[in-house]
């Protein structure tokens, strides 16, 4: 037969008094050590997650954009399909990034006027040797073995990065506009520093698709120098910035339909008083005097509403007025 507790045992279990070791209800130390484990989060002061997850897919967002811009001109260069795919956005120290090229490698280090620093795009060498062999005709052997790049094919592939830059400009003008200058080029990675060690670093990876040719592409942007735009990666700006530019887009539209819109435009040349026998009275050459005198302004009608003050004339043989100053607040007075 159950026990009934009495209201003291109730109170005495729900405030915690009298629950024993091995007793009911009672939550094992070792169960209770575990849950205070799962509470604990791990934090790597060497490696500290300076951009937010939110801001990393907006920046995925527009390297996509970017990688579909440079995809379109290499298979128009090179007379193939080409596809580059976004593979990875990660944040990561500088020096790491620098540990993870190769050497040799191509290098091309670009300045960001408008964010006063410089960042990094890295090709492959064997990617760099392909497209030089198939823009001049060639088959796009596999390089197995890579080299450094020669003064003649860094100038054969300098119009190939112009215009990855200017993909990447283009990329970036729904965000912020940006003006980018190729500044260097190297093969070493260890000889490149436009970054401190131990600064956070965005590094962008692609992979480059083009026949049966598979190679990678980086891009690197030290975090202090996107920092000044960091606020407009957020969702949140992204949606004020869309809201924006769609309202410009509608005032646009608005005022391309109202400027494309007949509206009735009249000039009261002045008037005067006939009785209806002067009106019946009326023949083809009869003179009607009006009340306004030749050198005094008309009123020039828009709808029902005088708008503004002109004064009568010829223009190319057809009777014209000339528009001198705007009737405001629908008032009309003549001079």
């Amino acid at each position: 037969m159950s026990k009934i507790l009495s209201q003291e045992e109730i109170d005495a279990l729900l405030s915690g008094e009298g629950i024993g070791e091995g007793a009911v209800g009672a939550v094992p130390e070792a169960a209770a050590e575990e849950h205070k484990e799962k509470l604990v989060s791990l934090y790597d002061f060497r490696h500290p997650n300076r951009v937010s997850k939110d801001q990393l897919r907006t920046i995925q967002t527009i390297h996509e954009s970017f990688a579909r811009g440079f995809a379109t001109h290499l298979s128009t260069r090179l007379r193939s399909l080409v596809d580059i795919d976004l593979t990875s956005v990660d944040q990561l120290t500088y020096s790491e990034f620098i540990m993870s090229m190769a050497d040799p490698s191509a290098v091309y280090i670009f300045n960001i006027k408008e964010l006063e620093g410089d960042a990094i795009l890295e090709i492959s060498p064997q990617l760099v040797l392909y497209i030089i062999d198939r823009s001049f005709g060639g088959e796009g052997g596999v390089i197995q073995e890579a080299r450094e790049i020669t003064i003649i094919e860094q100038n054969v592939m300098k119009k190939f990065v112009d215009n990855a830059l200017e993909q990447l400009v283009r990329a970036w003008q729904n965000v912020t506009p940006l003006t980018l200058e190729l500044r260097d080029f190297e093969t070493n990675p260890q000889l490149i520093q436009i970054s401190p060690p131990g600064e956070t670093a965005i590094m962008i990876s692609f992979e480059v698709k083009i026949s049966d040719f598979s190679s990678l592409l980086n891009l690197c942007f030290p975090y202090f120098v996107l920092e000044d735009v960091m606020p407009k990666l957020s969702a949140q700006h992204q949606i004020a910035h869309d809201q924006r530019k769609r309202s410009h887009h509608d005032e646009s539209i608005v005022e391309h339909k109202l400027r494309k819109t007949d509206i009735p435009l009249s000039v009261n040349l002045g008037k005067t008083e006939l009785s209806l026998r002067e009106v019946l009275d009326l023949e083809e050459g009869d003179i009607v005097r009006l009340d306004n005198r030749l050198d005094q302004m008309l009123e020039v009608i828009i709808g029902d509403t005088a708008k503004f003050r002109g004064k009568p004339g010829i223009c190319h043989g057809h009777k014209a007025v000339q528009i001198v100053s705007e009737i405001r607040e629908g008032a009309i007075t003549n001079e």
